[in-house]
Order: structure tokens, then sequence, then C-alpha cells
């Protein structure tokens, strides 16, 4: 079987190992996860914050490319 490296923050794979129980991998833990959530359930979610950024961005509340850096140092 192959396999694929993923990038995890360390506060995120601390929580992701919270998950792991007995003899599950990371990997059964995701699975499990997106099995749980839904394809339908995660893409409605997703089309929900593409329609907000739509909407600021028709609004006017966009962020200019000079203040981009700013503004990701604030999230």
């Amino acid at each position: 079987m192959a396999y694929k490296t993923i990038n995890l923050t360390p506060e995120t794979y601390e929580k992701l190992s919270i998950y792991i129980h007995g003899n599950m991998s990371f990997n059964d833990v995701l699975n499990k996860l997106m099995e749980m959530i839904g394809d339908e359930e995660f893409y409605k979610y997703v089309l929900q914050e593409h329609r907000i950024r739509m909407k600021k961005a028709k609004s006017g509340e966009y962020i200019e490319t000079d203040d981009l850096d700013a503004a990701l140092d604030e999230v």
C-alpha cells in the first residue's frame, strides 16, 4: 500500500491524537471522522463559506493585495 505525508501543526496533531484508541492509526481516525461528517455536509459548509466571501467581495469588503500579509497575521 502506498502512503502519503500530510503536514499538521503541532496543535492539530495533538487534537487528532486524542481520537486514537486501541490499535487505530491516524488514517483510521481521519476516515472515521470523514465518514461521520459525510461529503454532502462538508461541501455544503464549503459552499456556505464561499457564498459569505462572495457577498463580502461584492459589497466592497475585500482585502487589497498590499494588506494581505497584515490580515493573515491577524488570523
